[in-house]
Order: structure tokens, then C-alpha cells, then sequence
């Protein structure tokens, strides 16, 4: 489509501009004018680029996204015969709070069942005001699964929970050097800077310079249990994995049962079901025992100097089931937590209710670790994040779990 868009279709956009204010977007007449220069330049012939054209423009932050799909389908069927945007509104709600108790149903949460219930009542009663409605709509299927246990994820619940972890702001810690670099605030002063900064005599003022350490993101290392024990969880966690890899270049990954394997270079490959099936293809340890002890031990003698530089962050991802010697585990896993700046062990098994790290493995690890953290769902991964990001504001502390005393 050459030159100025049709005329007709630009008052159609307007249209849809004015309805999805009317559903409580934040918009004005220069988030309108943009969406039609927009689809100016990618044209109407394709309607993922028209509706992606819309949504950049029309929408400002990810938690309007799934409101802004589904009026957009709504209302392009046939917007000429739209006549009340409540009724758009309502169509709308009912979907969405059909969604909502069906994975409210899958979850067998009695409370959520019950607030799901209160909600059906009031939309037969038609008491709900316009605003109200509105509010429910932006129920978002990310809450549900920053829930849902990683072990009843389907394969699309996969896909969409790495999408939620990619949009999630990582911050690895950062680790400050002796080089330093141009600074803002007052730090250490630049004496050269400011000298040549006020050589001019007429200056009524010294302009003072400052410098600051260079810092760049920690080193992490992650090492995944992929043992029998472990096998509901693991898809999900390379997922993860392969996230992480992805977003920090100073990711190193490894997986173990009764032997340790280095798999960083599969994570190279930005498809992360290509990686996997590598993985599958040249890995023979899965889904057999667990040896966390022997693992450990080869991290340390033949991977520790190699990547536990420049401050590391180690990350264990294990249920702490362990067939091995306890000698060596104990061993091992104190060597390792004096080699690296911090040692985080992930427990999926941490995220039951009532759960109790009793098993010998567990007891023999725990009074080595730093930090002690479920990884059963996306809210506890995320929960992590804020961990790594506040590693460096507090000093070496260690956690132990209160639900049980080590000796």
C-alpha cells in the first residue's frame, strides 16, 4: 500500500483507538496518530504486522498485551457493526474468566475456586460497573503460571513461562574492578580530569571530576541435577537454563547424575528445543541415580580453576537425593563453596507444604550453602533473580533452612 493510508481505514483505526481507550487504555490522539504512521509503513497485506503495527503503538507495558489481542480480535471481525463497547467488554470477561476457572479447577485451590465463584455470581447478577469489569479483565494467564508447579507444565506452558523468564529484568550482581572509568558521582576524585576541566582562569567555579570502578555482571555457574528423581522438573530447568545462557555470556552449564557433563556449548544454538535435542542425542547420563558427591568432585579438579574466576555465583539445582559416599560429598562441597563467591543449591522439593529436608544428602550439604531456594515454579525463579541482584549489598551470610536443624 503506497503513499497515505486509505481514508477509510485511517477512520477505522481512529475508531478502534477511541474503543480501547473507552476499555480503560491510556491513550490519546498521539498514540492514535502513531498507530496509523505505522501501519503506513508495514501495510495492511499482513495481518500479524497490521496487529503488531497497533499493539507497539497503542500499548505502553507487557500486562496489557493479552487484553489488547483479544479486543483486537474482537473488534476487527466486522467493525462496522459494533455498537456498544460493553458488549465488547463483556464477550471479553466471560472468556477470560471462563480461562480463569478452568486453570483455577486444574490447580484444586479451594480459595481461588471460591473467589472464581463470587465472580461468576456477579456477572449474572449484571451489578458490576464498567470499571469493575475492566479490573477482572486484566487477570493475566502469567499469574497462573508463575504458580503453576513446573512438574504439570504442558509443552506450550513451556514455551510461554520462557517467554515470561526472557522478559523478566535479570540482574546478575555486578563485580567491581581495580580499573576504574568516567564516574557521576562523587567516588574517587579524577585529578587530571578536573585539572584540565579548569585551566581557564576567568572560571568562577571548579568543576570537580570523578571516577569509579569498572564492574561488569558476576560469573555464573549452574549445575543441574538430570537424575530419575529429578525427571519431572528437568525440561523446564534447561529451559531456564538456556535463558540464563542467553542473557549473561558469563554463563557456564553443567548437568550430572552419576557423572558431570559440560553442556554450555549446546546452549550456543538460540533455539532451545534444537539444544535440547542435542543434548538427548550425546548425553547418556538421564534419568539413572544420583552421585552428587563424584560430580562435585570432577567440577572441582578439572572445571573449578577454569570458571570459578572473577568471583562466580554457583548454582546447584538438585533434590539432594544422593546414592553416593557422604564422606566425599561433604568433602567436595565444602571445597566448592570456599572456591566461589556465593553457592546457591535450588530445591524444587522446597516448594511443598510441609516439606522436610531430612535425607542424608540434604543434611550434608546444607551447612555449606549460602543460600537455600525452592525452584518449583516461575514465581520462585524470579524470587532468585532478586537474590543474585542483591548478592553484593550484604556480606557472605548462610541460610540453613528453619525447617530443620543441622548438626
Amino acid at each position: 500500500m503506497g503513499g497515505r493510508i486509505q481514508s477509510h481505514l485511517e477512520d477505522s483505526i481512529t475508531a478502534f483507538g477511541r474503543f480501547i481507550r473507552q476499555a480503560g487504555f491510556d491513550i490519546g490522539t498521539g498514540e492514535i496518530m502513531n498507530a496509523i504512521h505505522a501501519v503506513e509503513t508495514v501495510g495492511v497485506s499482513r495481518k500479524d504486522d497490521f496487529q503488531s503495527a497497533l499493539r507497539s503503538t497503542l500499548i505502553t507495558t507487557h500486562k496489557e498485551m493479552d487484553l489488547f489481542n483479544e479486543a483486537f480480535e474482537l473488534y476487527w471481525r466486522n467493525p462496522d457493526k459494533i455498537e456498544n463497547v460493553a458488549d465488547i467488554l463483556r464477550k471479553l470477561y466471560e472468556s477470560r474468566l471462563a480461562q480463569a476457572e478452568i486453570e483455577s479447577m486444574s490447580r484444586q485451590k479451594p480459595k481461588t475456586l471460591k473467589e472464581m465463584g463470587s465472580l461468576r455470581e456477579q456477572n449474572k447478577s449484571g451489578e458490576e460497573s464498567l470499571d469493575e469489569e475492566y479490573q477482572l479483565l486484566m487477570y493475566s494467564r502469567d499469574e497462573i503460571l508463575k504458580q503453576k508447579d513446573f512438574a504439570n507444565y504442558n509443552d506450550d506452558e513451556i514455551k510461554e513461562a520462557k517467554l515470561i523468564l526472557e522478559r523478566f529484568v535479570w540482574d546478575f550482581g555486578q563485580r567491581f574492578n581495580r580499573r576504574m572509568k568516567t564516574g557521576k558521582k562523587p567516588h574517587r576524585l579524577d585529578f587530571k580530569r578536573t585539572f584540565r576541566k579548569n585551566m581557564f582562569p576567568d572560571q568562577d567555579f571548579i568543576q570537580l571530576m570523578w571516577s569509579e570502578k569498572k564492574s561488569k555482571p558476576r560469573p555464573i555457574v549452574m549445575l543441574c541435577d538430570v537424575s530419575a528423581s529429578m525427571e519431572s522438573y528437568t525440561k523446564m530447568l534447561l529451559h531456564f537454563m538456556h535463558t540464563f545462557s542467553g542473557l549473561n555470556r558469563r554463563v557456564e552449564s553443567f548437568i550430572f547424575g552419576t557423572q558431570l557433563t559440560r553442556i554450555t556449548k549446546y546452549f550456543k544454538d538460540r533455539n532451545v528445543d534444537t539444544a535440547i535435542r542435542k543434548l538427548s542425542r550425546n548425553v547418556e547420563d538421564w534419568s539413572g541415580g544420583t552421585r552428587i558427591g563424584d560430580a562435585v568432585e570432577k567440577f572441582n579438579y578439572h572445571w573449578a580453576r577454569r570458571v570459578l574466576s572473577q568471583g562466580a555465583v554457583v548454582i546447584v539445582i538438585s533434590d539432594g537425593w544422593d546414592t553416593g559416599k557422604t564422606e566425599l560429598l561433604s568433602r567436595e562441597i565444602e571445597r566448592l563453596q570456599k572456591s566461589c563467591h556465593r553457592l546457591i543449591w535450588l530445591n524444587p522439593n522446597l516448594g511443598y507444604d510441609g516439606y522436610q529436608p531430612i535425607t542424608q544428602g540434604i543434611q550434608t550439604i546444607l551447612p555449606h550453602v549460602d543460600e537455600f531456594l525452592p525452584v518449583h515454579n516461575l514465581k520462585s525463579l524470579m524470587d532468585l533473580g532478586k537474590v543474585l541482584a542483591n548478592l553484593d549489598k550484604s556480606g557472605r551470610r548462610r541460610i540453613i533452612s528453619p525447617m530443620v536443624a543441622v548438626s
